[in-house]
């Protein structure tokens, strides 16, 4: 049993939920008068490391028009009003000024720790991701029970929501139902719609629309990454207009490279033109190491070792750790394979340690599937300890599924 499935998480939820439902009673019993219209967990945080408990902020009509009238005479004067509105009901920290948020009490404190221990226990970036998310998952189904049990109580009014806010706004939709998210946060609706009308032009003209948001070369549409997958999905078909970008360093040429990997859909103008970027000293040195990482993706560690003698170390390490890392997870990928990688090391041996640098515990492990377990079984025989090591990690993750 892995250590994330072993976590009491319903007792984590009964516990968020609690809090919620206490904070807002009292702020009933202490502002009788105000109309309450929400409450929120937000300000969460986790940085691969530790886990916090989120403050909680409960939003009444009074404190949002004291923090409006506050905002408009200051700072955001001149600003639409009815945007500047919608902004602060939803964020705790500017309510905050009017009322000072719930922080963590000792009981929350004590279940982030238990949670913090087992993420930490999971073994690797990846694994702590993954029971990090799930911690964050917990808190739209506490909102949800929330509002059930105060509306039922009579401590609120049918119109009062609950929800978890986190940076991304991805816990937002997670806490209401579709008529609550339009009603609400109808920028929610506003991304559905983008992405229907994208997805219904022909491929040519979808990635001509696609193709200036992924690349940063126009004002961020209401999708945000989604740009990027949708171009992910498109596969093979998006292949040119990337390789195009690519060629001529259009925009943040970066994320095309990133895109070209997790297609999966090597050709040789597409070879010759990642070698090209790994190998200019004009280009950033940062875009120059994505492009040996998608080599390394698209099986031509080789094409790296040629270079050796002419690239920076990093750019070396970077790109022939690339295929082990989690970045490796995202979009199609090929097997697990350490046998390329062996096969650099043994005819540059002086590349040995840079490259276990990079694959360090810690750093973000790629997760592998049953069908990969012989290849990681193999690399328990390696003769690099940093290949072992992540053999064994990679195996145990599998083994907690």
């Amino acid at each position: 049993m892995s250590h994330a499935s072993a976590f009491d998480w319903k007792g984590m939820e009964n516990a968020a939920t609690a809090q919620l439902v206490a904070v807002v009673r009292r702020a009933r019993a202490e502002y009788p008068d105000e109309h309450i219209y929400g409450a929120m967990f937000h300000e969460f945080h986790g940085d691969g490391d530790v886990i916090y408990w989120p403050c909680l902020t409960v939003g009444t009509e009074e404190m949002l028009a004291r923090v409006l009238a506050a905002a408009k005479a200051g700072y955001a004067k001149g600003r639409d009003s009815a945007e500047l509105e919608h902004a602060l009901r939803w964020s705790g920290p500017d309510l905050d000024s009017v009322r000072p948020m719930i922080e963590a009490g000792e009981a929350e404190g004590a279940w982030a720790q238990r949670c913090q221990t087992a993420a930490a226990a999971a073994g690797g970036f990846a694994a702590w991701e993954k029971v990090y998310n799930r911690f964050l998952r917990t808190f739209p189904r506490a909102a949800k029970r929330v509002r059930t049990e105060l509306v039922r109580e009579g401590v609120v009014g049918k119109d009062f929501i609950a929800i978890a806010d986190d940076e991304e706004g991805e816990l937002i939709p997670l806490s209401l139902t579709k008529a609550q998210l339009s009603r609400h946060f109808p920028e929610y609706d506003e991304e559905a719609q983008e992405r229907a009308r994208l997805a219904a032009l022909p491929v040519a003209e979808r990635l001509a629309e696609l193709m200036p948001q992924v690349l940063r070369t126009v004002e961020p549409g209401p999708l945000i990454d989604g740009y990027e997958e949708m171009v992910r999905e498109l596969g093979e078909a998006a292949v040119p207009a990337l390789l195009d970008a690519v060629t001529r360093r259009r925009g943040q040429v970066i994320r095309a490279i990133m895109l070209l990997a997790e297609i999966n859909h090597s050709t040789p103008a597409v070879i010759a033109a990642l070698e090209q970027v790994m190998t200019d000293r004009k280009v950033d040195r940062n875009a120059r190491a994505w492009a040996a990482g998608a080599l390394a993706r698209l099986d031509r560690m080789g094409l790296i070792a040629r270079h050796v003698a002419q690239l920076p170390i990093d750019i070396v390490a970077r790109g022939l750790a690339d295929p082990f890392t989690s970045f490796r997870d995202h979009g199609k990928h090929r097997p697990l394979d350490y046998g390329p990688l062996e096969a650099v090391l043994r005819e540059h041996p002086q590349l040995v340690e840079a490259v276990a640098k990079e694959l360090e515990p810690g750093r973000g492990y790629c997760n592998v599937d049953a069908s990969e377990a012989p290849a990681a079984r193999a690399g328990l025989a390696s003769p690099h300890a940093f290949i072992r090591e992540h053999a064994r990690l990679v195996l145990e993750e599998l083994e907690e599924q």
